[in-house]
């Protein structure tokens, strides 16, 4: 596609002096959207946030964990693109925001977090997820002090792999990955011990440079859900995959198949009521193994109790649906255009091109 950028009207200068009176336009069709561009000093581009009305409003019926990732963007500009989005009961990608930023630094980082703020507030159930960049993880602190913050599996994974020596490095990853999924604390415990005898180097690079709080489901003080991951960019290409096609069920396909699949493990569990009406059970295994609150939600109680009812509401179809009731609407055409002269009037400065080194290329003849 790089190969034929130049083929497209206009030039990067025009399109951002038309910015503003795009923005303009994005808002009146789109209600509720909120944008906003920073300048610089030299009144220069510096930052860009968008955040679309019904992405916002679709995040009221999910699940609180926000997941943070940005990318380098190969231009001639420069900076980093930044998503930030939420993961919907069936397991699809749902946008909520996006921003140009000039770089991953505490400056442009505070300023993402307090635009965000200024659509979703602080709350002590809000959790993000994001890779372990400092200015990020220091802006999440400040702006969403009631928040929680952990950090991504998957990113860490990398980290982990790279560490491990003489081994099957794929293997390491997904023990990895596994430690950080469990639920009880002798499950963690008695896998974390295993891990370290057989990798003591990774083991070592673990203890030392991560916290299990941040990373582990069974340490971590919110629910992170199955919100492993952060690895938006990668991953926007599933944005409203036929995310609310009708179906008959209480429960979004993703959760009614896992509980179907563990219908069977569920008959041979023995239960115990502890409180009926905080929904406090005991619940163990034909081995006396004791299961904690995740199991119940997990497992359900398939053969005591209905399983709709113990589910959290996020995985109802009609919260589900309610996510993407609002329609997207795309900006006409620049001849429909109705944007007041203020708006024409303010003309956006491009930042300052940015000189890539390396070798000349040299004609051939």
């Amino acid at each position: 596609m790089s190969n034929h950028v130049s083929d497209i009207p206009g030039s990067p200068e025009e399109s951002y002096k038309m910015m503003y009176s795009y923005l303009y336009m994005l808002e009146q069709v789109n209600p509720g959207t909120k944008t906003c561009v920073k300048f610089d000093d030299a009144s220069r581009f510096k930052y860009l946030f968008i955040a679309l009305g019904a992405c916002i409003e679709g995040f009221a019926f999910m699940r609180k964990v926000i997941d943070v990732d940005a990318a380098w963007m190969k231009n001639i500009y420069g900076g980093v693109l930044v998503f930030a989005k939420a993961q919907d009961p069936n397991g699809h990608s749902y946008p909520l925001t996006f921003a140009v930023l000039d770089g991953e630094n505490l400056t442009s980082w505070t300023w993402f977090f307090e635009m965000l703020k200024s659509v979703i507030p602080d709350s002590s159930e809000l959790v993000f997820m994001s890779e372990r960049n400092q200015s990020l993880i220091f802006a999440i602190g400040n702006v969403f002090p009631q928040a929680h913050h952990g950090h991504c599996l998957w990113h860490l994974k990398k980290k982990v792999k790279w560490h491990a020596c003489n081994v099957n490095k794929n293997i390491v990853g997904h023990r990895f990955m596994e430690l950080g999924r469990y639920y009880t604390v002798g499950d963690f415990n008695s896998s974390y011990g295993s891990f370290k005898n057989i990798y003591p180097a990774v083991y070592k690079y673990v203890k030392e440079h991560t916290e299990k709080d941040k990373w582990t489901r069974v340490f971590f003080p919110r629910d992170r859900y199955n919100f492993d991951t952060s690895n938006n960019v990668e991953s926007m290409k599933s944005v409203f995959k036929e995310a609310t096609r009708s179906i008959g069920t209480r429960l979004v396909p993703v959760v009614e198949n896992y509980l179907h699949d563990l219908w069977a493990v569920a008959q041979q569990l023995s239960v115990r009521e502890r409180n009926s009406y905080e929904l406090k059970y005991e619940i163990t295994d034909t081995a006396g193994r004791c299961f904690g609150r995740a199991w119940l939600e997990n497992l359900v109680l398939a053969s005591r109790l209905n399983i709709h009812e113990l589910c959290s509401k996020y995985y109802w179809t009609e919260l589900w649906a309610l996510a993407y009731d609002r329609t997207l609407y795309v900006v006409p055409d620049m001849s429909s255009w109705n944007v007041p002269d203020q708006i024409k009037e303010v003309k956006i400065i491009p930042p300052d091109r940015i000189t890539r080194k390396g070798k000349k290329r040299v004609k051939t003849t």
